[in-house]
């Protein structure tokens, strides 16, 4: 279970024991919106103003419940997890699991205590969605459940077809990115770090900067004026990222990265961690993996600095300290999103917000 710190008392934000399903149904209880947060003039993005630049990005968050629960705590962006255009559950537990960083990532027990600054996962939950009339409905009741002060981003993914093409792909993205602007989302997040399954060895999306581009187009046109971000995953090299972001940069709003690591895990003994055909790799995501994002997002920083394009940079990957999302900020980030803390440590947003803590 993920567990956070309050006064004396334990907050329960995962269960680690149970499915996606039972999770998504059981919101965290989480304290009341702290008494002695201070507002200040916030931050603007996306030509909105924020009440400040800490968001949660995909993953925490797979309903309104849970949104709601979280707009207490001073989290100024806030991301509905990845939606598609049809149903789709997750996959069989154990989906989230303690690690160890390393090619390939090895599972751990969970520690004890659990120092939230240190806690790395593997996990393998598949992108699961619910019903598309079931979340559209949602998302506009999480639109409700928010401040003015907050933005609602809704990320998206296509689901290819057995033996579709490109265009599919892009028309399913697009369709779905429709359906999330008409729902309420201020912004709407296209998730290219999924599998294509075009060609003969499927690769991720956003490894391929002219399929990245030609999705994009589709959604930009399906949304109007709505921001779009795209969602990258670690590239192989500065030169590729360089490549995908100058394709992307002229038809986006902003970038948020880094999506995690993309491992195999394997238990102790060598098997693999999750049980069950083409679950080999795991998603590596929280402390572990910080120094290795932080070069990327740093890279994109200097790029857009020298002059290459002026876009938005959601900074994620890693960022499970006070110090970490104020480093973030502090290092030209628009916004620092947090997902793995966001559950080990839910008021990490407040201490930074007040000063308190590292």
């Amino acid at each position: 279970m993920g567990v956070g710190r309050h006064g004396d008392l334990d907050l329960i934000a995962y269960r680690l024991d149970r499915s996606f399903s039972w999770n998504a149904s059981h919101p965290p209880k989480l304290p009341p919106r702290p008494r002695k947060l201070p507002s200040g003039p916030g931050i603007r993005i996306f030509d909105r103003r924020v009440e400040n630049a800490i968001g949660i990005a995909a993953g925490p968050l797979p309903n309104s419940r849970w949104i709601e629960a979280y707009a207490r705590l001073g989290y100024g962006l806030l991301t509905y997890k990845t939606v598609r255009t049809s149903a789709r559950a997750a996959r069989v537990q154990p989906n989230l699991t303690f690690c160890q960083v390393g090619d390939p990532a090895v599972t751990e027990p969970a520690p004890r205590p659990i120092d939230p600054a240190h806690v790395t996962w593997a996990s393998s939950f598949g992108l699961p969605s619910a019903d598309p009339e079931e979340w559209r409905a949602d998302v506009l009741r999480a639109k409700s459940k928010i401040r003015p002060g907050q933005m609602l981003i809704v990320s998206v993914v296509g689901t290819p077809a057995p033996d579709a093409d490109q265009q599919f792909l892009a028309e399913d993205y697009a369709r779905c990115a429709k359906w999330a602007a008409d729902a309420g989302a201020d912004v709407v997040e296209v998730h290219l770090s999924s599998v294509s399954m075009l060609g003969e060895q499927p690769q991720m999306v956003y490894e391929s900067p002219a399929l990245s581009a030609y999705i994009v187009d589709h959604v930009r046109r399906a949304v109007g004026q709505r921001p779009v971000i795209a969602k990258l995953g670690a590239t192989r090299s500065p030169r590729a990222l360089h490549e995908l972001a100058s394709r992307l940069a002229p038809r986006l709003d902003g970038f948020i990265l880094v999506n995690g690591l993309k491992r195999p895990v394997v238990k102790r003994g060598e098997t693999p961690a999750f049980p069950g055909e083409g679950r080999t790799d795991g998603l590596v995501v929280g402390a572990g993996i910080y120094s290795q994002c932080q070069i990327q997002i740093e890279e994109l920083l200097a790029w857009r600095k020298a002059g290459a394009w002026s876009r938005a940079i959601l900074a994620v990957g890693g960022l499970t300290t006070v110090g970490r999302v104020r480093d973030a900020l502090a290092s030209g980030a628009d916004a620092a999103m947090v997902a793995t803390a966001a559950l080990v440590d839910p008021l990490i947003a407040t201490r930074v917000l007040t000063g308190k803590g590292k």
